[in-house]
């Protein structure tokens, strides 16, 4: 990527790249470098970006051959079934539930069978204060650990569900979004659960990290609920110290990428939209799999 000026966000993770427009054709070696480089630093910031609906799509898809399709059709843009609108702006983010249902810790995509997915989030605008994301490093958080808890951890697996399907192991934060279970109607079509390892081998680093320790997880296999309660509250509050982190404060036009193998995040809860001065408005699209590019 040359006449690109790069630098690291955070000491652990992140890369903050300027000068790069992706509303121009990207050749593949861009999109080689920019895969290679969210490998490396697990989040990317992309500054001054100005794209259309149609560019971000079309970027969001020459990343992957599949991207989620969320289930939530009224928060997706017309026409777009794979970008979702996230903020507070328009009567349905006039409800908690939709504004601030990523107002916890969690990992995008944990519930499905391939741990690799990326998520990238556009934003339109952005609030003066407030309507932050907090990124977490989960490779960092477990070279930390103690070795002896690294020991019980290293076999054990966790099980995996979609949001307000199950209650979750480790707890809620006080200032934590308490989700809607969704009815049984729509859990009887979820897919069922998915077993993830609780540290977890990058698919093209071979690094260690924790996966997705607090959002998803309801269960641990072979454990007792109590015990696997017990483990996972301290996993989450080890892997969400401040010094694992990083707060993005949004300006219009950042478009942030990260790697949900080896991160987990939360918005910062927002009110809603009361006009031009305080709206939040991101489109999201979440690609499966590694990137085609690596």
């Amino acid at each position: 990527m040359r006449d690109v000026i790069r630098h690291p966000i955070c000491q652990s993770f992140g890369l903050e790249v300027r000068g790069l427009d992706l509303s121009n054709n990207l050749t593949e070696q861009t999109l080689t470098d920019l895969s290679h480089a969210l490998m490396e630093h697990k989040l990317i910031l992309l500054r001054d970006q100005k794209l259309s609906t149609e560019q971000f799509a079309q970027f969001g898809r020459s990343w992957s051959a599949k991207t989620r399709i969320d289930g939530f059709e009224e928060m997706t843009v017309p026409g777009f079934r794979d970008i979702n609108i996230v903020g507070n702006v328009g009567e349905l983010y006039k409800n908690e539930g939709y504004r601030n249902g990523a107002a916890f810790w969690h990992t995008d995509c944990a519930a499905e069978s391939d741990s690799n997915a990326t998520t990238m989030l556009y934003c339109i605008h952005a609030l003066h204060a407030d309507g932050e994301t907090v990124f977490a490093d989960m490779e960092e958080a477990y070279r930390t650990l103690p070795e002896h808890i690294k020991q019980e951890i290293q076999e054990l697996s966790g099980l995996h569900c979609y949001a307000g399907a199950r209650p979750v192991l480790g707890g809620r934060e006080s200032w934590e979004y308490p989700l809607t279970p969704v009815t049984e109607d729509t859990a009887s079509q979820l897919p069922p659960p998915v077993s993830k390892p609780l540290v977890r081998k990058h698919s093209v680093t071979g690094r260690l990290g924790l996966y997705a320790p607090a959002g998803s997880m309801f269960a641990i296999e072979g454990m007792k609920d109590h015990k696997a309660h017990k483990l996972m509250r301290s996993l989450k509050n080890h892997a969400t110290n401040r010094r694992f982190t990083y707060k993005h404060f949004y300006q219009p036009g950042d478009l942030v990428i990260w790697d949900n193998s080896c991160t987990m995040h939360y918005a910062k809860p927002t009110e809603a939209a009361r006009g031009a001065h305080d709206r939040r408005l991101m489109h999201r699209i979440c690609p499966l799999g590694l990137p085609v590019h690596l």
